[in-house]
């Protein structure tokens, strides 16, 4: 995904920075004033240019990021711009001390940034920036619904209606008559399907019937069975919505309430 791409390449910006301000640091610290002076010369926008990558390619990943937002993250972006910016100029006014002190910073303030996004937001909800920098699979936990979604709330899967109690059935039946009239009178008429399942079915068959079938079960392209598919809602509109593998993501394709009805309809697959 075009999100996964822009944040592994923000982080290998990152890091070429990081090292290219290392190295300027140690020939300062080592003596070696005239090299460090030489390479700037020969290097005099390789800073600016370094922060503003920085800042462009974590604007765009940030802004096509669909995973639960990162708190404070453009105060947190400019704070860590302007600790850059510190070393830079303590580095050409060649004050050893306090670049070591802004480099130390920078680096422990993105770690502590970067530790935020990954651990303490990660199992919340699937979390596309763990897998683009880690290169973990979706949240198997939070797809499977076994801890809260993003509205607070578990999602649980309906349990079949209790059968009706044989001792309420009329004295002076067999058993067996009883759970025949049991059995009887706990069968209703099929329900008319809702519009919102009409619609779905509708999308379903445009554009997941190649890969899937019409009965959910076809599995070409290295599709599920949907049919024993065990993902509760949360988890089927996070696969539709960002994709996984060969399968396509549809955001941008599908608005949010057509995916709300495509899943919708898929639940009924069984």
């Amino acid at each position: 995904m075009l999100n996964i791409v822009l944040w592994r390449l923000h982080a290998v910006v990152v890091v070429l920075t990081l090292l290219f301000f290392l190295y300027k640091l140690v020939l300062l610290l080592t003596g070696r004033q005239e090299q460090l002076r030489r390479l700037r010369a020969r290097t005099r926008w390789a800073d600016s240019l370094l922060l503003g990558a920085g800042l462009l390619t974590f604007a765009a990943a940030y802004l096509t990021y669909t995973g639960p937002k990162i708190p404070w993250a453009w105060v947190r972006a400019v704070f860590l711009t302007i600790i850059a910016l510190g070393f830079v100029r303590a580095l050409r006014q060649e004050r050893g001390g306090a670049a070591r002190l802004f480099l130390l910073g920078l680096v422990v303030s993105y770690g502590l940034h970067t530790y935020s996004a990954l651990v303490i937001q990660g199992p919340q909800q699937p979390n596309v920036l763990r897998q683009a920098l880690l290169g973990e699979a979706p949240n198997a936990a939070v797809l499977s619904g076994t801890i809260p979604t993003a509205a607070g709330l578990p999602e649980t899967t309906a349990t079949p209606d209790a059968d009706v109690p044989i001792e309420n059935a009329p004295a002076g039946l067999s058993d067996a008559d009883a759970a025949t009239i049991a059995d009887a009178t706990s069968d209703e008429p099929a329900a008319t399907p809702s519009p919102e399942l009409a619609a779905g079915q509708a999308l379903f068959a445009k554009n997941c019937v190649v890969c899937h079938g019409p009965d959910g079960q076809r599995g070409l392209n290295g599709a599920h069975d949907l049919t024993k598919s065990n993902l509760n809602t949360a988890g089927r509109v996070y696969l539709v919505t960002n994709g996984l593998g060969k399968m396509p993501a549809f955001q941008g394709k599908l608005t949010d309430a057509q995916i709300q009805q495509v899943v919708a309809y898929s639940l009924t697959l069984r």
